[in-house]
């Protein structure tokens, strides 16, 4: 019992000895840290602390370059796979279009015969019925399948604006390049003489002007006379107006282009667009002219596709009562203009016949401000 209470006193000691050292050991180190370094001791922990700063720097941005090489990586091998996965394959386009060819066949036969019985003695009205209802089937057929064919262009056009560049060298028969360099618009399969078109002599003063149906909706087709040379430019200039209005689509302010055709007989390239019968201002403004809430409506639309076409670098030079439309008396629409002529070519004097807004109801004075001045997109056209 002795013996244990002696080690005990000698471990109490002991105790006492370690606290007492661990307290004079605090007091010097808040001594130290109380105590203002001086110059050399804070040149030593600046010298450190900016050290580690820079290792840290240096840690953080490797980290940076080896997490985005990592991201890379994972992105390249994501499309590797993507790109494995992806047979580029025309069967499906060339299918549709040895359906197209054999519908088109069937339907000029049936335009031959149509026109052939109209001129027969056994000509009887009902059998005509007939004819014309298998005319239309047919003709409803092929735009189907035309719609199809663009579906089909749209999936190749991006195949190869992603994975497969080499995809038009490889089947040149598709048409690929021509349909990427028309902005979607050409179409070799749709043709004028296949459509029930009515000619529309009121308003063909300056080229071919025909119109049609299509699939319910009334449309224009614009006939341009062109060669081997002016081909491709009208090609590159309709492209470009129709990417300018695709970027904002109805809110553009232009007029839709729907197709670009070309005819086999003649040296003629036909543009299709949509048909706004009495809708043009020169015709309102002559029957019912536009209030005016309705007419400050129209222009702002009007002035909106002008800033679409100058955005896109286009100039049109051929505004007239003629081809800007008042859609629903309240939206305005800037029609399309000539694409064989190039900006140099377009007459400088842009003005709406007869002052239309101006005469009728003295909302704004259109007037051309433009004399003798060469015509681009920085010039100013009109004032309001």
């Amino acid at each position: 019992m002795s013996e244990a209470s002696s080690d005990l006193e000698e471990v109490v000691g002991n105790a006492d000895e370690i606290l007492k050292k661990a307290e004079l050991a605090i007091c010097e180190e808040l001594d130290t840290d109380l105590n203002e370094p001086d110059e050399a001791e804070k040149g030593i922990i600046m010298s450190a602390y900016n050290k580690v700063i820079h290792n840290i720097c240096q840690e953080q941005s490797m980290i940076n370059v080896i997490q985005n090489r990592y991201s890379a990586s994972v992105e390249f091998k994501k499309q590797v796979e993507e790109w494995l996965n992806r047979r580029p394959d025309i069967k499906n386009l060339l299918s549709i279009k040895k359906t197209m060819k054999i519908l088109k066949a069937q339907l000029r036969w049936k335009l031959v015969e149509k026109n052939n019985f109209e001129e027969s003695d056994d000509y009887s009205e009902f059998e005509m019925m007939g004819i014309k209802e298998e005319i239309a089937y047919l003709r409803n057929r092929v735009l189907q399948e035309i719609s199809k064919e663009q579906e089909e262009y749209e999936k190749l056009t991006s195949l190869v604006q992603k994975w497969f560049p080499e995809l038009p060298l490889l089947y040149p028969e598709a048409g690929i390049l021509n349909y990427m360099n028309s902005g979607g618009l050409l179409t070799r399969s749709l043709e004028r003489d296949l459509l029930d078109a009515e000619p529309m002599k009121e308003l063909s003063t300056k080229r071919p002007l025909v119109c049609s149906e299509i699939q319910g909706q009334k449309v224009l087709l614009k006939g341009y006379s062109v060669d081997v040379r002016s081909e491709a430019k009208v090609i590159e200039r309709v492209a470009k107006y129709h990417r300018a209005w695709d970027q904002q689509k109805e809110k553009s302010g232009l007029l839709q282009l729907l197709f670009l055709l070309f005819c086999k007989s003649d040296p003629l390239v036909y543009l299709m667009v949509p048909y706004y019968p009495g809708a043009s201002l020169g015709a309102l403004q002559a029957v019912t002219p536009l209030t005016l809430e309705e007419a400050l409506k129209v222009m702002k639309g009007v002035a909106q596709g002008l800033q679409t076409l100058h955005g896109a670098n286009l100039v049109h030079g051929s505004l007239h009562g003629n081809n800007v439309f008042a859609v629903n008396r309240k939206q305005g629409i800037v029609g399309d203009f000539d694409f064989t002529k190039s900006e140099v070519k377009k007459i400088p004097v842009v003005t709406f016949s007869q002052n239309y807004i101006a005469k009728h109801n003295g909302v704004c004075s259109v007037r051309a401000l433009l004399i003798n001045i060469a015509l681009s997109c920085e010039t100013p056209v009109f004032v309001f």
